[in-house]
């Protein structure tokens, strides 16, 4: 019997699987090998006299056609990609040790990478292979990477994304790398949501960085004050004139923050507002009307916003939420004192508290409220509309937009 000592097992990264992508040092050793082990489709590669045997979901049945074989001779495992990325190298290491050698391929990020002509040093990679659905997928702050499958395939992780409040510049999938169906396709999140991809696919999320603009079909600028006639709207659900929220905006300077909350967010206008002006903010919405949720998702989808949306009552949930750099507060439907307060709990010393009123009973709650609250830099604007053309005016009430810092 030979020592088993003088054999190894060569674990051969095959790239995308195909001759052309094959390296010359990876294709001698296969050449010459008496057994190999692979995904069924990498089993091709191999010589036809060789005893082949095809690798599934068990890890120990590949460990049992192993052991036995390498007393007498090498063994070779074929493995898609490089055998460093997601691969079964970390396996075989821990139960064969120093007999491990490894023979670099050409990994699926490499090839992405490669088609976008990008550097991947700072890409974050997640995978989802045979894995249960995390309720939370990393998003940011820099490039992240998911490997999909069947189960997660990228329109799925997408829409997870989306719902969760993930913020992209864009999105990329590819699929099939390497080989002769090799898709590449770019878009935005939401589009990738409602895309249909291969399941063994890989999604890109691309951050912003900041400094884009985000402009509407047109032409015309998309915050702040988004046209009214944008929107997606529904009978009952309130919004604020686009005039309004712009003034807002201004007062609330959604850009200086880090976790921003819309405290009865109604269509999700002024959400959706703060997370294009602060694409790096966690912005969160909260209503506590199915109706309203499902506007706020609509519309952040439309404008391609990253807008996490939390179907509850205020302020109960206010304790299951990260503690915010910004509260603005438009609905409250006769809570306000018990939200206003609760938010002045919760707030970041430094941040910024902004009630919007047009009653007048309201207007007089909230400015008792401030008067109260010890916040700093307390200031009420009065924001009066009036569309028209010609001598034909329509005016509309009067809003102020109180603000106050912790």
């Amino acid at each position: 019997m030979v020592n088993a000592k003088l054999h190894s097992i060569y674990v051969i990264g095959t790239g995308a699987g195909t001759e052309e992508l094959l390296t010359a040092q990876a294709r001698r050793l296969i050449e010459t090998s008496r057994f190999v082990a692979g995904g069924r489709s990498l089993l091709r590669l191999a010589p036809a006299r060789t005893e082949k045997f095809a690798i599934g979901a068990d890890l120990e049945a590949v460990r049992r056609f192993i052991a036995p074989r390498l007393v007498e001779s090498d063994v070779t495992v074929l493995v898609s990609g490089d055998p460093g990325c997601y691969s079964i190298m970390p396996f075989l290491k821990s139960h064969f040790g120093d007999k491990v050698k490894v023979t670099a391929g050409i990994s699926s990020v490499q090839l992405l990478a490669a088609r976008l002509a990008l550097p991947w040093t700072d890409w974050r990679m997640v995978s989802l292979h045979g894995r249960d659905r995390p309720e939370r997928l990393p998003a940011g702050p820099g490039p992240v990477l998911f490997f999909c499958d069947e189960r997660m395939p990228p329109q799925a992780v997408a829409g997870q994304l989306l719902k969760q409040g993930a913020a992209a510049a864009g999105a990329v999938v590819g699929s099939l790398l390497g080989g002769d169906d090799e898709r590449l396709w770019r878009g935005s999140l939401a589009d990738a949501a409602g895309g249909d991809f291969p399941g063994h696919s890989l999604l890109l999320l691309l951050p912003k960085t900041g400094n884009e603009k985000s402009v509407l079909p047109g032409g015309e600028a998309a915050a702040p004050g988004i046209p009214d006639r944008l929107w997606a709207r529904t009978e009952g659900v309130p919004m604020a004139k686009s005039e309004v929220r712009a003034v807002l905006m201004a007062k609330a300077q959604p850009n200086l923050r880090r976790v921003i909350w819309d405290v009865g967010a109604g269509t999700g206008s002024y959400a959706v507002e703060c997370a294009l002006m602060a694409p790096r903010a966690r912005v969160i919405a909260i209503d506590k009307n199915p109706e309203a949720c499902a506007l706020i998702e609509a519309n952040a989808a439309r404008f391609g916003a990253g807008v996490q949306i939390e179907c509850a009552a205020a302020p109960t949930c206010f304790s299951g939420l990260p503690r915010p750099d910004l509260v603005i507060v438009g609905g409250h439907e006769g809570m306000l004192a018990e939200i206003f307060n609760a938010a002045i709990d919760r707030i970041n010393t430094g941040g910024r508290v902004a009630v919007t009123a047009m009653l007048s009973s309201t207007k007089k709650v909230v400015h008792q409220l401030f008067a109260s609250s010890g916040l700093r830099r307390r200031r009420a604007t009065r924001v009066a509309i009036a569309h028209g053309e010609g001598h034909a005016w329509t005016e509309s009430n009067p809003v102020i937009i109180f603000t106050g810092d912790k």
